[in-house]
Parts: C-alpha cells; sequence; structure tokens
C-alpha cells in the first residue's frame, strides 16, 4: 500500500533593496532572484524608470511596493511584509555634478532612510536582520596613496560629504546598537545600465556619435583625474559574498588599480578609428572647483576576509561597453 507523504515547505528566503531600480539593485535583484531568493524593491518617487529591470527581464519576477513614504511606520510594515532576511540600502542622488546643484537633497536622500531603517531595526527585536549600506570611493578625496577602510575620511564635494555621513551612521549603529550592519565603500563601477550622464558611457556615447556623424565634438573637463574603475556585475557577486561573511563590517569594493580618464578617451576613439584631436574639446563646464584627482584603493582587507579578486578590469569593460553600444 503506498502512503501519501506530504511535501515539506521550504522557506524561501527574501530581501529588501531601497533603490532597486538603479544600475545596483537592478544587477542585485537579479542575481538573488538567479539564487532563489524572494526580490522585494522599494520605490519612493512617483516617478520611477523601470528599464533596468526590464533590461536584466525581471519586472515581473520582483515585487515592488510603490511610493512608501519615508516615515517609520510605513519603512516598518514594509520590512515585516517582506520578512527579509538582508536590507540593501543603495538609494540616494548618486551624481557628484548633481550633488553640487541639489546639496539638501543630496544629503538627506543618502541618509534619511538609513537613519530610518536601522532605528526600526534596533527598536523593534529585527536586529536579525542584515543591512547593506552603500558608502563610496570619493568619500576618500584627495589623501595621498591607496585608501583602506581606516583611512581618513576627506570629503570633496556634496555626493562624498553625504556618503561618508552614512559611513559614519552605519558604524555608529553597529557599534552601540550591535547592528549586523556591513558598509560597503564601493569605487566606480560600470555596466550596460550606467546612464549616459555617467562619465565612461558619455565618453563612448559621444564618440559613437562622432562616428554615425550626428555630432562633431565631445566636450569632456578634467580628463587628468584617475579613478579605480571596476564591472558592477562582478562588484554584485562580491556583495553577495561579503553579507555571507560572519562578521558585520566595513569593506572597499574596488579592482585596486587605477586609470587615468585620458587612458579612456584614447582607448575609445582608437577603437573607433578616430583621431581624438579632432574632436575633442576641454570645457570648464564640465570642470568641478574641487575634485579630487586621484583616488585609490587598497583592497587587502577583501582578498584576506572575502578571498576575492576583481578579475574584470578597465580595458576588458571599455570593449564591452563599445561593444554595447555599436
Amino acid at each position: 500500500m503506498l502512503v501519501k507523504t506530504k511535501k515539506k515547505r521550504i522557506n524561501q528566503k527574501s530581501i529588501l533593496i531601497f533603490g532597486i531600480t538603479g544600475q545596483d539593485g537592478s544587477l542585485l535583484a537579479k542575481y538573488y532572484i538567479n539564487k532563489n531568493f524572494k526580490v522585494y524593491g522599494v520605490v519612493t518617487s512617483k516617478k520611477f524608470s523601470s528599464r533596468n529591470l526590464e533590461k536584466l527581464n525581471i519586472i515581473r519576477k520582483v515585487k515592488l511596493f510603490h511610493n512608501v513614504d519615508v516615515n517609520e511606520k510605513n519603512i516598518k510594515d514594509t520590512i515585516i511584509k517582506s520578512k527579509c532576511s538582508v536590507i540593501y540600502l543603495l538609494s540616494g542622488i548618486s551624481s557628484v555634478k548633481k550633488s553640487e546643484i541639489l546639496k539638501y537633497e543630496t544629503i538627506i536622500s543618502n541618509n534619511l532612510i538609513l537613519i530610518k531603517i536601522l532605528q526600526i531595526l534596533a527598536f523593534n527585536n529585527l536586529k536579525k536582520i542584515k543591512v547593506f549600506n552603500a558608502s563610496s570611493g570619493e568619500i576618500f578625496g584627495d589623501n595621498k596613496g591607496p585608501n583602506n577602510e581606516n583611512s581618513k575620511i576627506n570629503p570633496l564635494s556634496y555626493y562624498a560629504l553625504a556618503k561618508s555621513i552614512s559611513l559614519e551612521i552605519g558604524r555608529a549603529y553597529r557599534e552601540q546598537f550591535k547592528l549586523k550592519i556591513y558598509n560597503g565603500i564601493l569605487f566606480n563601477h560600470e555596466s550596460f545600465l550606467r546612464p549616459k550622464t555617467y562619465v565612461i558611457k558619455k565618453i563612448i556615447s559621444g564618440v559613437n556619435d562622432i562616428s554615425n556623424k550626428k555630432t562633431n565634438k565631445l566636450e569632456m573637463g578634467n580628463t587628468k583625474v584617475y579613478r579605480d574603475w571596476g564591472w558592477a556585475p562582478e562588484y554584485v557577486k562580491i556583495i553577495y559574498k561579503i553579507m555571507n561573511s560572519a562578521e558585520p563590517s566595513d569593506y572597499i569594493i574596488a579592482t585596486g588599480k587605477i586609470t587615468k580618464l585620458e587612458h579612456i578617451i584614447t582607448k575609445v576613439f582608437n577603437n573607433y578609428k578616430i583621431k581624438k584631436k579632432n574632436f575633442l574639446i576641454k570645457s570648464k563646464n564640465f570642470s568641478r572647483k574641487l575634485e579630487s584627482i586621484k583616488i585609490e584603493a587598497d583592497i587587502t582587507k577583501l582578498k584576506k576576509k572575502i578571498k576575492y579578486v576583481p578579475k574584470i578590469l578597465i580595458d576588458s569593460i571599455i570593449a564591452s561597453l563599445i561593444m554595447d553600444e555599436k
């Protein structure tokens, strides 16, 4: 005689992403969906674009909480409804240029929701939930030499200031309330989802337009700056590894290699077989009063604790983005 046995229900883990429609939020959503997680996202604006979620073909696989007010009751309800084990805070103004115009909004958008989330976790018996807070390599300003997790904070823009504040908020709540907060100090990272307002996509799109005779110039500001550029889909993998590490801490996420912006511009023009000198124009309109010339990353902790070294470097990134543009 056959006896029917009830199948055990497997409790599917879930995550909650603030800033799910951005580059990092969308890529994280896809990564977790592929690992069979339920993915919830918070959209705090009436006007938002689902372009990235659609491009990744996951728009129907995520559950969006629309127009969530940033008061504690609504945020708490959202956290409880999602039954999440991890919260990712990736929202807020992320453009250095935009931050100089929207100073107040940049500080608030990068910190107010973070504080409210941490207050909710600290005082509602929700301390088991892990939090990833996205900071930025821009917080180090014009520090000399490679920066590690304990380097001096030295912001030179309102965006960098906002991310410096969020880093310290995360550290304070981790220390005082023993919350599981992981601060990711992310250096520049690119993907197919980057808007054309960001410098590498701007260069590639501009040179592509020159190639197609849609324009006859590429206007740039200071091309002598150095940055550490990585590949966003790979950084998502690193973030996942960090969030599965035992001890909440701060982590620099970067390649450990810097590249001069001039090198990128030259490489893109050469790829299109166009003479740079005939089309590149230096414009004061794109220059900043205070600008970090060189920001280097020391990824020793990433290597030792997470045992990972980013493999996708700038030349491969440029080649992939050019292929996507063409």
